[in-house]
């Protein structure tokens, strides 16, 4: 009997060791997080690392000088981490706590705070609250935040291939085995995909359209406006997302179409009604995301504006809610 109530087997959690194999053979983004720590981290500072993974950058900290590290994990790969760092001879100054950040409670505070648990257009959900609990709970006035800041990007997209590929089901008109799929179709074309974009799919230059200070107590959320001309004629199938990161004031790293070494790759908004535009035509595009008060969960809108027509999609109209639970969603 398969059940996972009495088979600890069944229950017992594993770990993707291929994700982690992954993130820490993306050398540009590692480098670029190493050179950061080991400009901030001076001798005797504590330092806090939050979803620390392997406890790769918990590591740079402790070979920089820093009197002990805090690594926070909530997944079970911190077992491995704490195992690397006594046969690299590090376990005397981590203290690896399994937790979310959010719960730990830790026996002093941080001179330095090190994050890297982004989505691919930085916003995630619980994000905002995370570090504010952090900045408030584990961290000395004055402490060090890597990143510092984040910019978001946002540039339309002329790119069938990559609009249909969320299509499977065309060609069969979503109807298969006597039944009616269409709904499947709504559910694609209204929610963000994380995609490799092709730069050279990009209808217009890219607009920074937000900054996040991370030491600043600002909202995470936006409700933004870009205007683009666009570079060549086309059909613009969506909207490309981005985000680069001011690790220090000297260090950045960027997850933009033009880094084939992003291990983030980048957001596509699709948009359910593609739209042809011209060279030279204005594109008045809203990008706009709210946070769930109930469950912190982020909801994405996105629409354009061209000579054309306009288009306008939604993360929340892509999830079919039945009547009973209207009421729940009216929170949100």
């Amino acid at each position: 009997m398969n059940d996972a109530r009495l088979n600890p087997v069944i229950r017992e959690e594993t770990v993707n060791y291929y994700y982690y194999l992954g993130l820490i053979r993306a050398k540009q983004r590692v480098v670029a997080f190493q050179h950061a720590i080991r400009s901030s981290v001076r001798p005797g500072d504590v330092v806090v690392e939050i979803g620390s993974g392997l406890g790769t950058y918990s590591f740079f900290a402790a070979s920089s000088g820093a009197r002990h590290v805090y690594a926070i994990e909530r997944e079970r790969v911190i077992d491995i981490a704490e195992e690397l760092a006594a046969r690299n001879g590090l376990a005397q100054k981590i203290t690896f706590v399994r937790s979310d950040s959010t719960e730990a409670v830790l026996q002093e505070k941080g001179d330095v705070l090190i994050i890297e648990d982004f989505s691919s257009l930085f916003l995630r959900r619980g994000l905002e609250e995370l570090v504010r609990d952090a900045t408030d709970r584990h961290l000395k006035d004055g402490a060090i935040i890597i990143p510092r800041a984040v910019s978001l990007w946002l540039a339309p997209v002329g790119d069938a291939a990559l609009w249909k590929a969320l299509l499977n089901l065309e060609e069969d008109n979503y109807h298969l085995y006597g039944f009616d799929w269409r709904l499947l179709r709504q559910m694609m074309l209204e929610s963000p995909h994380v995609r490799k974009v092709d730069p050279g799919a990009l209808l217009a230059e890219p607009r920074a359209f937000k900054t996040v200070d991370l030491k600043q107590s600002q909202p995470y959320v936006f409700d933004e406006i870009c205007t683009f001309e666009t570079l060549r004629s086309g059909t613009m199938y969506g909207l490309a997302g981005w985000f680069d990161l001011e690790l220090t004031s000297d260090v950045f790293l960027s997850n933009a179409p033009t880094n084939d070494e992003s291990v983030w790759r980048q957001v596509f908004f699709p948009f359910s009604n593609p739209l042809a535009v011209t060279r030279g035509d204005a594109v008045s595009v809203r990008l706009s995301c709210v946070r769930s008060v109930r469950t912190h969960d982020i909801w994405w809108t996105w629409q354009t504006r061209t000579a054309s027509g306009a288009s306008s999609n939604s993360s929340f109209q892509g999830i079919p809610l039945r009547t009973s639970q209207l009421a729940a969603a009216e929170t949100l």
